[in-house]
């Protein structure tokens, strides 16, 4: 089994000159916009090769404070350094750097520029990391306009204004989302230098949007990449028909690109999704498709209540939760809507995997009082 580091060691003494960019070196720098380039990139148009930013992000950052970094996206800085040895990436330039993060008003918007030739740059947009403030900011898509979106659009302009660059937009996550909407969102002469977006497991829009003529003009030139389990794949609806990737990580872990599998130059295809990200589009997302938009926020306040009840702050930790973390959230969900916590047992199954195993060990540790509503939960997620 093979991996995006497995290509870099296959593929990265064979410039992009020689051989043009395709689907993986896209997932690359969607991932390597994870790093925190703050104090090393640019901001403006002065450019630093891929070679001097490791170098310079490996000084201002001690391998101790990166090893303290917990969360899906701790893999980037590693990846840029092996990016940053290879004659495929090495002396690409990166420029236009921003990064602005305020969690109280849910804003997360960091993209870079990267010049891949004289006339041609890939614009990275930053993901969702695994925090579980960044994943309600995902599903709010489904609901409202979000400031990262509007601050996309702000970016690509300034980026691009007055320029004749061919464009490649990317990103993973809310990135790849964000790819689309300053795409169709830009002035005629920057949308139609855009050469494609590449979406790696990104939401997706709604079909009123999809039906505007600026979305349609970009449609054809979106290239979706989504793993069997997907969640945050599957919000809303599909922008193009994607390609199915295998991942080694189970449940909501698949979104961790790191995971995905690759053969030479190409994605390892599933023939389909799992019955978890299936049960999840056709169940949950409908579900919320039906709901006004007061309804929609509601909801998701209530799914995240429960999450952020366990007292962890990261997804990736949701998968072995303690005892009392578990019988916190259940307590949570007791006090919410009918409506709400049903479909959000539903989902704890499907979101987390090994929902039902959770229960059914942590009834073992519970008193009678505690264990009866702990038999409708099993009774109702079986």
């Amino acid at each position: 089994m093979a991996n995006i580091i497995d290509y870099l060691k296959w593929r990265g003494d064979i410039t992009l000159r020689q051989d043009p960019l395709n689907k993986v070196d896209a997932l690359l720098f969607a991932c390597i916009s994870y790093v925190d380039f703050d104090g090393v990139v640019p901001e403006d148009d002065a450019e630093i090769s891929f070679s001097d930013a490791c170098r310079l992000f490996f000084e201002l950052h001690s391998e101790e404070e990166l090893a303290s970094d917990n969360s899906f996206i701790s893999f980037a800085p590693y990846l840029l350094r092996e990016a940053a040895s290879r004659d495929r990436y090495k002396d690409l330039l990166m420029s236009r750097y921003v990064n602005h993060t305020d969690i109280n008003d849910l804003i997360q918007f960091s993209a870079v520029n990267i010049r891949l030739s004289p006339d041609e740059v890939f614009i990275a947009f930053r993901g969702t990391d695994d925090t579980i403030v960044g994943w309600k900011e995902d599903f709010y898509i489904s609901c409202m306009t979000i400031s990262s979106e509007d601050e996309s659009v702000r970016y690509l302009d300034a980026v691009q204004k007055g320029r004749s660059d061919r464009i490649y937009l990317g990103g993973h996550s809310k990135g790849g989302h964000l790819a689309i909407y300053a795409a169709y969102n830009a002035g005629n002469d920057i949308r139609e230098r855009v050469e494609r977006i590449f979406d790696f497991d990104g939401p997706g829009f709604n079909s009123e949007v999809m039906a505007t003529e600026p979305f349609m003009s970009v449609g054809p030139r979106i290239t979706r990449v989504i793993p069997e389990n997907s969640i945050i794949g599957r919000l809303l609806s599909d922008t193009a028909v994607p390609l199915i990737v295998i991942s080694t990580e189970k449940g909501i872990m698949q979104h961790d690109p790191m995971s995905w599998q690759i053969e030479g130059k190409l994605f390892l295809a599933a023939e389909k999704n799992s019955v978890a990200s299936d049960v999840f589009d056709e169940t949950l997302t409908k579900w919320i498709g039906e709901l006004d938009t007061d309804e929609k926020k509601r909801f998701i306040d209530d799914l995240f209540a429960v999450l952020e009840a366990s007292g962890e702050t990261n997804v990736s930790k949701l998968s072995g939760l303690s005892l009392q973390a578990v019988k916190a959230m259940l307590g949570k969900m007791q006090l919410l809507r009918k409506g709400s916590r049903d479909k959000i047992r539903l989902l704890l199954k499907y979101f987390l995997g090994n929902w039902g195993e959770v229960i059914a060990h942590t009834s073992k540790f519970m008193s009678v009082r505690e264990k009866f509503p702990l038999k409708l939960i099993r009774a109702r997620i079986k």
